[in-house]
């Protein structure tokens, strides 16, 4: 009997149907689908490939998160979430960088010795050192973020693109709360903008949540939250829905909204600002989570704490004594992703992984 002929060779167009649909939050699925033949390396390199990649699948992955611990926040570690080909850890190689912000692929650091700023892009190495500001600060009360500044971009690839580094500052003497914008594109700081917070009211230097075209950063105690718009230069205080015992996240909505989440006892309080049928604000609780429905009881020795949002995706990360774990809100998931417990904020790094940016978490050196 004559042996069954081959099977028909799967034509070009086909095969890259096929690993258009590889999910994204497995980019290891990516490199190893390219180490096959010639061919698929050749599609999957194609910047065009890359780009439907993108377009098709919307909303980059969790690849993992940066870590910092409250006392000092020296020497960044990140911690990936999923099977990464190059899991290579970033090495600043010097002791003075603080972690800052971590948003549109994008890491915001903050050199205490030199009071600079400087954006570094991991997946093209590049790396951007702000213009000196030329305005007085507190060491102790500021924070800062980065954002993508080009215009109608959907954050799918914003690489090597436009951006804004947004730093607020706290005088504690003044009372005052003061507002810089630098512009990538004008290499250049704002005028700033300030509002009187009071006595014992500053800025803390928590991750800020992005809504439209507004920035919203935690202040002390919890009481409040200050406000800016970056198209008006602008800065208010709103009210938290709730004082809790440990610092809120701040985090957008789904329905692009400001968000809050905070922790009491075992549960896991939700919240949006939404405005009412009389066009005032409110502040509205959405959900509740009760963790120990969720995670072994032996797990929350104590008062447990979210500790960031990847924002697109839904997690949350939650410290508890024993380490690190992620919740998916859509299907409350439970992962633990760190035995480390010792530090306060997970930022999480979002951003396709694809052959034609293999240079991910390699190690970079920061200039001086």
């Amino acid at each position: 009997m004559a042996p069954p002929p081959p099977p028909p060779e799967l034509i070009d167009d086909a095969v890259a149907e096929i690993l258009l649909r590889l999910p994204p939050d497995e980019p290891a699925g990516l490199v190893r689908a390219s180490l096959v033949c010639k061919l698929w390396r050749r599609l999957l390199a194609d910047p065009a490939f890359s780009r439907r990649y993108r377009e098709f699948h919307r909303t980059p992955p969790l690849l993992g998160y940066l870590r910092s611990s409250g006392h000092g926040e020296y020497m960044p570690c990140f911690v990936p979430t999923t099977a990464l080909p190059c899991p290579q850890q970033p090495n600043f190689n010097y002791n003075n960088w603080l972690l800052i912000d971590c948003r549109h692929g994008r890491i915001l650091l903050y050199r205490t010795d030199k009071n600079s700023l400087l954006v570094w892009d991991p997946l093209s190495g590049r790396q951007w050192r702000l213009r000196d500001r030329k305005f007085p600060f507190c060491p102790n009360f500021n924070t800062a973020t980065v954002l993508c500044a080009a215009d109608g971009c959907n954050h799918l690839d914003c690489h090597g693109g436009p951006f804004l580094v947004v730093f607020v500052d706290s005088d504690d003497m003044s009372e005052v709360t003061r507002a810089w914008v630098y512009s990538s594109v004008d290499d250049a700081w704002s005028e700033p903008a300030s509002v009187q917070v009071g006595i014992d009211s500053y800025v803390l230097r928590a991750r800020a949540a992005l809504v439209g075209d507004e920035m919203y950063f935690v202040l002390a105690l919890g009481a409040r939250i200050l406000k800016y718009e970056l198209g008006k230069n602008c800065l208010a205080l709103i009210d938290s829905p709730h004082v809790y015992q440990q610092l809120p996240v701040l985090m957008p909505t789904a329905d692009g909204l400001l968000g809050l989440i905070g922790t009491e006892g075992s549960s896991i309080h939700f919240w949006s600002r939404k405005v009412n049928p009389n066009g005032v604000a409110v502040w509205v609780q959405t959900r509740v989570i009760e963790l120990e429905k969720l995670i072994p009881s032996d797990n929350l020795c104590s008062q447990p704490r979210v500790i960031g949002f990847a924002e697109g995706v839904g997690v949350i990360f939650l410290r508890t004594d024993v380490g690190i774990f992620t919740i998916e809100l859509k299907s409350e998931r439970v992962r633990k992703v760190s035995k480390c417990a010792d530090f306060y904020k997970a930022l999480p790094f979002m951003s396709f992984y694809t052959p034609d940016c293999g240079r991910l978490l390699i190690p970079a050196r920061l200039t001086e």
